[in-house]
């Protein structure tokens, strides 16, 4: 069973989290590169599988916080009164 929990951000906050998960995606792929200069293929197949699973990852943060961006900045965002 997949949960779900709602996390409040500021339009700053999403934007720094976007921009250092876009960086951590760029990273995974320079590590990917890499990869290929692996002679062992098994250590080369499993780097890859780590990484791929990771760069994932962060492409869905990465598309989720864009959209959470974009929302913010046409005010369709979840008003909350602190």
């Amino acid at each position: 069973m997949t949960r779900y929990i709602a996390v409040y951000f500021d339009t700053a906050q999403v934007q720094a989290l976007r921009d250092d998960a876009q960086e951590t995606v760029l990273a995974a792929d320079e590590d990917l590169e890499i990869t290929k200069q692996l002679n062992d293929l098994t250590a080369r197949r499993l780097a890859r599988e780590a990484i791929d699973k990771k760069r994932d990852l962060y492409v869905e943060i990465v598309d989720k916080l864009q959209e959470a961006s974009e929302r913010l900045n046409v005010g369709e965002g979840d008003y909350i009164d602190e």
